[in-house]
């Protein structure tokens, strides 16, 4: 049962341009909406608020190609004039063609199917011809729009009553049609390259609210779709609460929408023909490429739920866009600044009214005033009474990233910030599109000189689970040195989850590098940007999460963080890889010299780690020292693990290629049964194999590993 209605809800076009559609689509839309400061708003500030909000909206650039046929659709219910609010402004309407034409259009017509004459009266055909009229658009009844010079076309002409003239209409056949397979539609409407809804904004006492998508109703002939006993209305299609919306789903299947520019003006409260405008006007624009999601939008401005009016839920399940508000980007206004509450419930089935509480946000991380890097994580808490939807980051105005579920954090980029003071902010949407919103005003750190170098603090947020409340110190007089154990029980009966924490953070830079340094997680290596490309040749974890039975035998665990670390004074990646190590800078004109250090006692073994950024070369040069103060001699295994991403996206491939100068490796450890010392940790090279090539396996690919494998070069290391 539930397989056939999925099938029933996708429904597939043979229009020969169409792609076909046979479920919900995953891609994002955006939809913008634009306001007048005043009413009444004059011709040309009109066309300015249709400009801007198009442009918002991806401009008619995207849709509209060289020499194309474009048909703009209004909204002429019947015969009236424009500012009784039931019909579409026809100034409109015309910025909407001025825009095609500069786009490239080749002709730009305007066409729509009236449903009936004014009040009603009389009971006879040619009513288009009648609302063009009076509307504004025909006064000598040439059927040419007297500003634009546009051909005006009567959708509702199919040759005559019942008729079906072939050189006015044809059948458009449905596979999955939620009401019929078939539908006779005019010619000008199928043939054209770009169609481009402009309806009106008001509710509907029968679909609930009546914008782009039922505004598709006026494609279809009353020649032919007439009610029985009159030439007039388009009751042939079913206006049975279970049924109307169908019809409407069906419609815009045949022949979807291109681009849609809303136009909400004024805003009619008792519609589809009623004359209540609202007060004040509404004085808005809303355009979007995806006719559902500007629906979708269209009555949360109204004040409707959306998903309480079943037909876009069925066009959006159908595929014809999206009507899930947290993929749904509202560019210009924001719909809680502009959302006036239209009578609810209303229409049969009843639009209900939308939830109206704000959620509340907060921004955790970075601390307000801090200096970031150009790369910066902000971690946001997000509630409400019902469910959050979504929250947007924006850097400045500019929004970088929407996340849709816990945890809301994201990366900004901050690049073209640097040197400069940045508001980092985030909002928080319920799914009535309320919002809450909170920002942190941060530095971020200059850029280095033109062909020079820097070295920059700054404050770095990385998600970590919260481990040191359950370390435990361990001496080892081998070294004379404690080192932190996880006491693994109490750690994982706590259920611990990921928390913002902010690590200080070292930048050396020249032109072709940016390296990091972490000094409270062993002063390793964080990343490594080799700035042409951008790419990070370092792995980051996407956390920072210690591991169990990993590092030494003794110690029992490991961090999994990512980048270079020190590995000492034993193997398997030592004893210090998570404690803060001391450093000290020098800076010239030449480079950047950093020095890291595990300790400064006379006592025990130590490590000093030199880091060296020369200005304008593109290497970073690491010379290790291991140090002994004491009078005793002492063995010591240092290891420098390199964490390495040389793939995109933190990744690596299976065609990766692992380049050593040696024809011959010995195995560290391993889990694969085709090489020699799978299953143990050997003591020493007792394990070797050749290289490239053993047994017939290129183990230079990484493609051709089945398992993990460890290895040395031999006789070298």
């Amino acid at each position: 049962m539930l397989l056939g209605l999925v099938t029933l809800l996708g429904g597939l076009s043979t229009f020969h341009r169409r792609a076909a559609y046979s479920g919900p689509t995953t891609e994002p839309a955006e939809v913008a909406i634009v306001q007048a400061p005043s009413w009444p708003v004059p011709d040309s500030q009109v066309e300015t608020l249709v400009r801007r909000a198009v442009a918002l909206a991806g401009g008619l650039e995207s849709v509209v190609g060289a020499g194309d046929l474009v048909v703009v659709k209004p909204n002429l219910v019947w015969n009236t004039s424009p500012d009784k609010g039931t019909i579409t402004d026809p100034r409109v309407v015309r910025a909407v063609v001025q825009l095609a034409l500069e786009a490239g259009a080749g002709e730009v017509v305007i066409a729509d199917g009236a449903a009936c004459y004014y009040n009603y009266q009389p009971d006879r055909r040619g009513a288009t011809v009648a609302a063009f009229r009076d509307a504004g658009y025909d006064a000598d009844g040439d059927m040419v729009d007297d500003v634009t010079g546009a051909r005006l076309v009567d959708l509702n002409d199919a040759g005559g009553l019942d008729q079906h003239d072939p050189t006015l209409v044809r059948q458009v056949h449905l596979q999955n049609g939620l009401m019929w397979s078939t539908y006779w539609l005019p010619h000008v409407i199928l043939d054209a390259d770009v169609l481009i809804g402009v309806p009106v904004l008001k509710n509907h006492s029968y679909a609930g609210v009546t914008l782009a998508l039922k505004n598709q109703i006026g494609i279809a002939p009353s020649d032919i779709y007439h009610r029985v006993g009159s030439e007039m209305f388009k009751w042939a299609l079913s206006h049975a609460p279970e049924d109307l919306g169908r019809h409407v789903v069906d419609l815009n299947l045949a022949r979807p929408l291109d681009f849609v520019v809303l136009d909400g003006l004024r805003g009619i409260t008792d519609g589809p023909t009623g004359e209540t405008l609202i007060v004040p006007p509404m004085q808005l624009i809303l355009a979007g490429r995806d006719a559902v999601a500007v629906d979708t939008i269209g009555a949360l401005v109204m004040g409707y739920d959306p998903q309480s009016i079943p037909y876009l839920g069925w066009a959006a399940g159908a595929g014809l866009g999206v009507g899930d508000v947290s993929r749904i980007t509202v560019r210009g206004q924001r719909v809680d600044q502009v959302r006036r509450d239209f009578p609810a419930p209303y229409g049969n089935p009843p639009a209900q009214r939308a939830n109206a509480t704000p959620p509340s946000v907060g921004i955790v991380a970075p601390p307000a005033g801090s200096v970031v890097a150009e790369e910066t994580t902000v971690w946001a808490t997000a509630s409400d009474d019902e469910a959050i939807s979504k929250v947007e980051f924006y850097a400045d105005d500019e929004l970088q990233a929407v996340v849709t579920a816990p945890p809301y954090r994201a990366t900004l980029s901050l690049g073209t910030r640097r040197g400069q003071t940045a508001t980092l902010s985030a909002i928080a949407y319920d799914f009535a599109l309320n919002r809450a919103e909170d920002g942190r005003t941060v530095t971020v750190i200059p850029s280095p000189p033109a062909g020079g170098v820097s070295f920059q603090t700054a404050t770095l947020n990385i998600p970590t689970y919260p481990y040191t409340a359950y370390l435990e110190s361990v001496y080892t007089s081998t070294y004379n040195l404690a080192y932190p154990v996880l006491d693994w029980d109490a750690y994982q009966g706590a259920d611990p989850t990921s928390v913002p924490r902010d690590y200080e953070l070292l930048v050396l830079e020249n032109d072709y590098l940016r390296v990091t340094l972490l000094p409270e997680l062993g002063g390793r290596v964080y990343h490594m940007i080799f700035k042409p490309t951008g790419h990070n040749e370092l792995y980051q974890n996407p956390v920072i999460k210690p591991i169990r039975k990993w590092g030494p035998p003794e110690q029992g665990w490991w961090m999994a963080v990512g980048g270079l670390e020190w590995g000492l004074p034993v193997e398997e990646h030592g004893y210090e890889w998570g404690v803060p190590w001391d450093y000290q800078v020098v800076t010239s004109t030449t480079g950047v010299t950093v020095t890291m250090r595990d300790t400064t006692a006379a006592d025990r073994i130590r490590a000093a780690v030199t880091l060296h950024l020369p200005a304008g070369r593109g290497y970073l040069a690491i010379t290790p020292r291991i140090e002994n103060p004491t009078v005793s001699s002492i063995d010591y295994k240092y290891w420098t693990n390199a964490m390495l991403a040389p793939g995109p996206a933190n990744t690596v491939g299976p065609d990766l290629r692992f380049i050593f100068n040696a024809g011959e490796m010995s195995v560290h450890s391993t889990d694969d049964s085709r090489l020699p010392g799978h299953g143990v940790v050997p003591t020493g090279p007792d394990y070797r194999f050749s290289w490239p090539i053993y047994q017939d396996v290129d183990f230079s690919r990484l493609g051709n590993w089945d398992r993990w494998l460890g290895f040395f070069e031999y006789p070298q290391a």
